[in-house]
């Protein structure tokens, strides 16, 4: 498959238990219908569903999906509660995340390495 982002190919990874698409150029990844949901709970696709708002975005072009190979179009929603994107397909319902977004969805970025520094250090 093609990256929706860069047009580099998307290449199967193993990530938690779950097999998705990595895009070897730009490093966003595609969720076959579900896969997303799997990897992050459903608490947090529920919140995101239910505090999401279509993006004004830059990014937000409406890209084809790769899965469909055309069929159906990415649509955008933003998150209320942080700066990602993700991108859609109405007809299969996989999903885009661009580079560094899994990372914010699961709190891996790097302000939460810096909490749980400071928690070791004073015991919290």
């Amino acid at each position: 498959m093609k990256c929706v982002k860069c047009e580099g190919t998307l290449r199967r990874v193993q990530l938690d238990d779950v097999e998705v698409d990595r895009c070897d150029t730009c490093a966003g990844i595609w969720f076959d219908s579900g896969e997303l949901h799997r990897i992050l709970g459903r608490p947090t696709i529920e919140e995101l569903r239910t505090k999401a708002k279509n993006s004004k975005s830059d990014d937000a072009k409406r890209a084809s999906c790769p899965r469909c190979r055309g069929e159906g179009k990415l649509v955008q929603v933003a998150s209320l509660t942080s700066d990602v994107h993700i991108d859609t397909c109405a007809v299969c319902g996989g999903q885009w995340l661009d580079a560094g977004e899994l990372e914010v969805l699961r709190g891996d970025g790097p302000l939460r390495s810096v909490g749980s520094f400071f928690r070791r250090l004073f015991g919290g």
